[in-house]
């Protein structure tokens, strides 16, 4: 049992607690009032009147509790909603790497790209959202839903500490993204991977190409997102002793430039038949919504968030019912 409206608890039990303490003491003033002038004098039955009172005063504050406990919305066990939409299925692939703190974009690439993220996901309707998280590696925190607030809750969460190895692997990123797609999917349901990063890629890195030419052999575009600006910015590393802030310097020891790698990007999108965003405003971040727009959406069932079963209809119904006995009695 959940309550849905926890705020009303304490105000409505003090009511229900004076109501009831009202009505104790009715009873209990009718009682004396009998004993002192005589039950036997002024009432043929004065055990039947006394158990009428009682019964007629119980179903009374029956259905006033169960109006209370409706007022609060008493829910039951979580059920999953059933869903017949039309959609496409969309995994996004975010940038968790240090580079994602630059500040070339306010106020800085990881949180702009949340943002936009979020902006997208609460237009959709019928589409199955899932994430990947990668910096130098991959991690998939969320299948394929239709739970969007879900989704978004992970979003709002992710920072450079949601993957242990550092650097930027977008090869794997990808990889990651397509292994949650169902291979055998009978509704040739539209898919498509959104991947958002400033596409410098570290030492290392697994080879992207091989990545895209998977996602095209199982035709799924990339929407590649370029979060970041040609000019570039130093990377937040810190604060010093003394409060000065501190950036990520190259084995030179020079203070490193973070720069969008836009030609990576481009490559990634024509590779996979996607689309390149220049993500360096929001204006053009809202342009996500377009690109994924044109593929092809699919009628499909499933299930959706968890519901709570909702207790307040049947709790009405009864202390409606409980009230009306009350005053028939």
């Amino acid at each position: 049992m959940h309550l849905g409206n926890e705020n009303w608890l304490w105000w409505l039990a003090g009511l229900f607690t004076a109501l009831a303490g009202s009505a104790f003491y009715t009873f209990s003033r009718d009682r004396r009032d009998l004993d002192l002038l005589g039950a036997h004098n002024l009432v043929l039955a004065p055990g039947v009147v006394w158990a009428r009172r009682l019964l007629k005063g119980a179903l009374a504050l029956t259905g006033l509790f169960l109006a209370l406990l409706g007022a609060l919305r008493l829910q039951g066990k979580p059920v999953p909603e059933d869903l017949n939409l039309n959609g496409i299925d969309v995994m996004v692939v975010l940038d968790v790497s240090k580079s994602m703190l630059t500040r070339d974009i306010v106020p800085n690439r990881l949180e702009a790209a949340k943002n936009a993220v979020l902006s997208w996901m609460q237009k959709q309707e019928g589409d199955r959202v899932g994430m990947v998280v990668f910096a130098g590696e991959a991690l998939v925190q969320v299948p394929l839903t239709f739970d969007l607030e879900a989704v978004s809750l992970v979003v709002s969460r992710a920072d450079v500490n949601s993957v242990d190895r550092g650097g930027t692997d977008i090869g794997k990123g990808i990889e990651a993204a397509l292994s949650a797609f169902d291979k055998d999917d009978p509704n040739k349901r539209g898919k498509a991977v959104l991947l958002i990063t400033d596409g410098e890629l570290t030492d290392g890195a697994s080879n992207v190409d091989q990545a895209c030419q998977d996602a095209k052999a199982m035709g799924v575009p990339i929407v590649a997102v370029g979060i970041g600006t040609r000019q570039g910015s130093p990377i937040p590393d810190g604060v010093s002793f003394w409060g000065e802030p501190i950036y990520k310097k190259d084995q030179a020891g020079n203070v490193h430039i973070s720069r969008l790698d836009e030609g990576t990007l481009k490559k990634i999108a024509q590779l996979t038949d996607g689309t390149f965003v220049q993500g360096d405003s929001p204006e053009n971040l809202a342009s996500i919504e377009g690109c994924l727009d044109r593929l092809q959406r699919t009628e499909m069932k499933g299930q959706g968030a968890m519901r709570r079963q909702e207790l307040a209809p049947s709790l009405g119904a009864w202390s409606a019912g409980a009230l009306l006995l009350s005053a028939l009695i």
